[in-house]
């Protein structure tokens, strides 16, 4: 039995070259498409390059935005730190931008304004939802019809292995593209 992770709605959506990374990027319709996604799944869409990558809604909700005063260009971003630097900023003006307490700082405002967290430390963040675990089962339950006994057989490459069987006609009865190998089929127990 193995256990693979589900992609994400983000990990299909940025996924370059998928159905959905092609539909927001390489499409005529692409900016009717992002809107129409938008408005469906929530977050946003930032350009990175020459594409465009969807951000979640919960990193929308822990990240910060901050306008230009001259061009009015809106700016997202994660870390107050990595920003500041980038322009010449203090992550302390910075949060005093988003808190409301200063107007403007060094040709940057605040799109919007945050509550002043009141106890000392960083706000509580929201946390992104687990990835779905999907199990994959690599055994099947057979039954011999000489014998009449009915077995599972955890790993039908190992089982086809050891008793010198072809394991795809094996994975043939398995999946149910093929009656009987060898004696073996598939078990049923609506036949008993």
């Amino acid at each position: 039995m193995e256990i693979n992770e589900k992609l994400s709605l983000e990990e299909q959506v940025n996924r370059r070259g998928s159905r959905l990374w092609t539909l927001m990027n390489d499409n005529s319709k692409a900016s009717k498409n992002r809107d129409r996604f938008v408005a469906e799944n929530g977050g946003m869409f930032l350009k990175n390059g020459r594409y465009w990558q969807w951000t979640t809604p919960v990193a929308v909700h822990n990240g910060y935005k901050l306008k230009r005063v001259d061009t009015g260009e809106i700016c997202f971003f994660m870390s107050m730190t990595e920003f500041g630097q980038k322009n010449g900023m203090t992550p302390v003006k910075i949060c005093e931008l988003l808190n409301g307490k200063r107007k403007t700082y060094k040709g940057w405002t605040a799109v919007e304004i945050r509550e002043v967290k009141e106890s000392v430390g960083s706000h509580v963040k929201e946390k992104e939802p687990e990835k779905e675990k999907i199990k994959i089962f690599n055994g099947a339950t057979f039954k011999d019809t000489v014998t009449g006994k009915v077995f599972y057989i955890e790993n039908i490459s190992k089982f086809a292995k050891e008793n010198n069987i072809n394991k795809g006609n094996l994975y043939k009865v398995a999946t149910g593209k093929m009656k009987t190998y060898k004696n073996l089929k598939l078990y049923n127990p609506l036949e008993d």
